[in-house]
């Protein structure tokens, strides 16, 4: 019977295990619906003002803004990187490393500087001693809104200083719940998209001041877009790997059974055989 109570504490172990990967699979189900509704929600917003900015920058194609029309030369640029707080989300956060790693190899003439954004980022570069100009990590959806205009006016504040001369973000944007796209955009300087439609504006004061107000809010609500899909990425990818691991677990517990039910069988049929045996021998 050794082999059948080695078989037992292996099934209690597995079933301590499933426990936890199936509580964690319920957590990040209930916030990935938190997050995946704020992404939906808040679509409509970032849509228009892409819209409104289209707009203007096809009617003001003379206008020169510096968030327009970027540096003649980039030597310095800033990497935005959005991954988790914790672990137990697959190829997650190692895709997005991933990405920064490939950013860094293309621009190893450049000075590649990086905001963090999460543990393992922020864990990631200090280790290698990467330079970072700023964390932060337990963002939670009530001040993910003045995280992202403090970061937008940060980057600003950093382009118009020379600190940087392009800025990227790095990303997992939501599309369903079983899918999300790692995405690499270029925040500054902005892209000009040329409007469907044409629209004549008449600026007040002049078209430089209502760009200047204008532009820094535009990079606040992609900032703001981008955390809130990371974050929904991130407890899809969570969830997922949750559930994958309880029914690992589950499939192992019923392998399990079978094995010590067959332990137990054959302990008891030995010993049938050696008490028949043992009368036997007596008669």
């Amino acid at each position: 019977m050794a082999g059948a109570k080695e078989i037992k504490n292996r099934i209690k172990s597995v079933q301590s295990t499933h426990q936890i990967t199936k509580a964690m699979e319920i957590v990040s189900t209930t916030k990935f619906k938190r997050f995946s509704a704020l992404v939906v929600k808040s679509r409509p917003f970032a849509e228009s003002i892409q819209t409104i900015l289209s707009n203007i920058a096809s009617g003001v194609k003379s206008e020169k803004h510096p968030l327009f029309d970027g540096r003649d030369e980039v030597k310095k640029i800033g990497v935005i990187v959005m991954t988790s707080d914790t672990g137990l989300c697959g190829s997650f956060n190692h895709a997005t490393l991933k990405e920064l790693e490939k950013i860094r190899k293309e621009n190893s003439g450049k000075e590649v500087s990086v905001i963090a954004i999460g543990k393992k980022a922020r864990d990631y570069c200090t280790k290698r001693n990467y330079d970072l100009k700023a964390s932060y990590v337990q963002l939670v959806p009530e001040t993910m809104g003045k995280k992202a205009q403090e970061i937008s006016e940060n980057i600003v504040e950093y382009y118009y200083e020379h600190i940087f001369d392009e800025v990227y973000v790095i990303y997992n944007k939501f599309v369903s719940a079983l899918r999300s796209d790692l995405t690499v955009k270029k925040l500054i300087p902005i892209e000009r998209v040329e409007a469907k439609e044409n629209t004549s504006y008449i600026f007040e004061p002049d078209a430089e001041s209502i760009l200047s107000a204008l532009l820094p809010k535009y990079l606040n609500v992609e900032l703001y877009q981008a955390l809130l899909n990371n974050a929904a990425s991130e407890h899809s990818a969570r969830k997922n790997s949750m559930k994958s691991a309880t029914e690992n677990a589950e499939e192992m517990i019923t392998m399990l059974n079978l094995k010590y039910n067959r332990e137990r069988q054959a302990a008891i049929t030995q010993e049938i055989t050696e008490i028949v045996g043992g009368a036997a021998a007596l008669n």
